[in-house]
């Protein structure tokens, strides 16, 4: 009879502790992926194309969506920035920031990131907006599937 409380108590200890391990799954996804950004950010801003690219998955189905139009595809999108960055001349496109608004698991190996950008130009205005991403994890990497930009 000894064993019905026990295992009481062991259910009721795995139950009261769970919401903690979601938290830090949750909390180690949010900051994996700031990081990342981050570093994007700090690449764009140097003007160095290839890494920056690093953020993006390497496939043919990643998709880059703004107002102009849907861009499918790694190479696609590598060409896309290739002509914002003076054909890779290492020209800065600026100062970029981000800032991560909301971060949501969607299964163990995905993640939706709701984001703001600043994108401060050598001349003119700032330009800020709200992006929608959808990362990947590959091996311990955070890569961008879908980004919506506007």
């Amino acid at each position: 009879m000894k064993i019905i409380p026990l295992l009481f108590c062991m259910t009721a200890a795995i139950v009261v502790s769970m919401p903690a391990i979601a938290e830090t799954t949750t909390d180690t996804v949010h900051a994996s992926i700031e990081k990342a950004l981050n570093e994007s950010a700090v690449a764009w801003t140097a003007g160095d194309l290839k890494t920056f690219m690093q953020l993006y998955e390497n496939s043919p189905t990643v998709r880059y969506i703004n107002p102009k139009g849907v861009t499918v595809g790694y190479d696609a999108i590598q060409s896309m920035y290739a002509a914002r960055f003076h054909n890779g001349n290492g020209a800065s496109m600026g100062q970029l920031s981000l800032q991560l608004i909301d971060v949501k698991e969607v299964g163990p190996q995905y993640a939706f990131v709701i984001g703001r950008y600043s994108l401060k130009p050598a001349t003119g205005d700032t330009v800020s907006g709200i992006t929608t991403l959808l990362f990947h994890k590959v091996g311990k990497q955070w890569l961008i599937v879908v980004d919506h930009t506007s």
